[in-house]
This record gives structure tokens, C-alpha cells and sequence, in this order.
């Protein structure tokens, strides 16, 4: 639903969280969450433009979108004024304990990693800003990892942070279309693109393709499929 379709109810909800923002100059603020990722967008889109209802003026907003547990969320911030803002990077780069790969602790050691700056349970930004070192001892040998704190309240888990990365390495859902694609491993239409991803373990990716298809009406080619996938990437700001 957009900011030009909104009910009484949604408006103030709306407005209330404008408000918030107003007074929390360079905060991020969650505006909502979509169940489809053109819809999250499609506010965003808005807001960053200045048009939306509640989120009036030109470069007076900022936002951004990003996959969490119960759908697409937005995510905004005011930030008109003088003095400017720091970023949100769209990635972080950190120091992990690693238990390894086998039972027992066994192979205990940090690995350095690269993970998305959005909290995967909300889609807030994680506290990129809050890395601070953190020692610890295993077996008489001193380690060094990173802490950090999300002011959404969602922690991270090492365990889960060495997955999520190892995630990001795989080939992208992009790149492995278009290289399908031009291999003639796929055909022309976008669901076949969709059965490929879910056969290599993209679901998320696969049933954003097949959501994307549904919002065209069953009308989406394998290569726009490669083109909305590359758009999402970063979370789709």
C-alpha cells in the first residue's frame, strides 16, 4: 500500500512516525514492513523523493528497504538541516569467533567476515558504529573478536553471523540467472528462473522472483528477473 492509498488509520500511523523521526534528527525509524517487496519500494521510493503525504520535502528524508522476518520493511530518517549525516553503509566488516565446523569446539578460532549492515529479523541498521574489540581465552590461547549492539534490540550470534556470511560468498541469485541464461540452461520466462534459483538454494531469492511475476501479471523474462534481483541487492534503496 502507498502513502496515496492509505486508510484513516495507516495516515496517522503515518504521521506518528514522522513526528518521531522529526524529533530524532538522523535516526532511522521503522515505518512498516510490505508484503511484497515492489510495495516497500514503491514508499520508499516516495519518501527519498519528497512526495509522499506524510514525508513532505526534497531531500528532507531518507530511506531505505530491507528483507526481515514479516515481509519488506522501510526504514527512514529526517535529515534536514545544516549539518550532515553520517551514512549507512551497506555492508560491515568484522571479527567473529568460529567454533569450527566439527562437534567439540573443535578448530576454535576468528574468522574476519563481510555481512549486510540491516539487522536480518527487522531490517534496522545494525550498530556499525558500536564495533568495539572483545578479548577472550580458549584453552590458554588469547583471542580477539568484535561486539557490537543494534539498536533495533535484535542481537547477533556469532554462529549466525558465520552463516549469514558464507551465504554472501555463494555465486549471487543474479549472477547465477544470467549465467544459466546465457548457457541456454534456462529458457526465456521469468519462473524458470525461479525453479533454478530454488534448485542451488536461493529460496528467498526464488520466491521474490515468483512474487515479482505475479505482480506483472505472469509477465516477467528471465532477464528482468536478473535486472530486479541486481536492484535488490544492498536493500533496495
Amino acid at each position: 500500500m502507498s502513502p496515496t492509498n492509505l486508510t484513516a488509520a495507516r495516515r496517522q500511523a503515518f504521521a506518528a512516525v514522522a513526528t518521531a523521526a522529526r524529533e530524532q534528527r538522523g535516526t532511522w525509524v521503522r515505518l512498516d514492513a510490505y508484503p511484497t517487496v515492489r510495495g516497500a519500494r514503491t514508499t520508499a521510493g516516495r519518501i527519498n523523493n519528497g512526495t509522499a503525504a506524510e514525508f513532505k520535502g526534497a531531500g528532507h528524508w531518507e530511506a531505505y528497504t530491507a528483507a526481515c522476518e514479516d515481509g519488506e520493511s522501510v526504514w527512514l530518517r529526517y535529515i534536514a538541516g545544516d549539518q550532515a549525516v553520517p551514512r549507512l553503509p551497506k555492508r560491515m566488516t568484522v571479527r567473529v569467533r568460529h567454533d569450527g565446523d566439527g562437534h567439540g569446539y573443535e578448530g576454535v578460532g576468528v574468522l574476519t567476515v563481510t555481512i549486510s549492515s540491516r539487522c536480518p529479523r527487522c531490517g534496522g541498521p545494525r550498530g556499525v558504529d558500536t564495533i568495539r574489540a572483545f578479548r577472550f581465552v580458549h584453552d590458554g590461547d588469547h583471542f580477539v573478536v568484535d561486539r557490537w549492539t543494534n539498536s533495533c534490540g535484535h542481537g547477533d550470534v556469532y554462529e549466525a553471523v558465520v552463516a549469514e556470511a558464507r551465504q554472501e560468498d555463494r555465486e549471487s541469485p543474479a549472477d547465477l540467472v544470467q549465467a544459466a541464461y546465457a548457457a541456454q540452461e534456462v529458457g526465456p520466462h521469468a519462473s524458470q528462473a525461479a525453479n533454478l534459483l530454488a534448485r542451488h538454494g536461493h529460496l528467498d531469492a526464488a520466491a521474490l522472483v515468483r512474487g515479482e511475476v505475479k505482480n506483472n501479471r505472469g509477465h516477467l523474462s528471465t532477464l528482468q528477473a536478473v535486472e530486479f534481483l541486481r536492484e535488490l541487492t544492498g536493500g533496495g534503496r
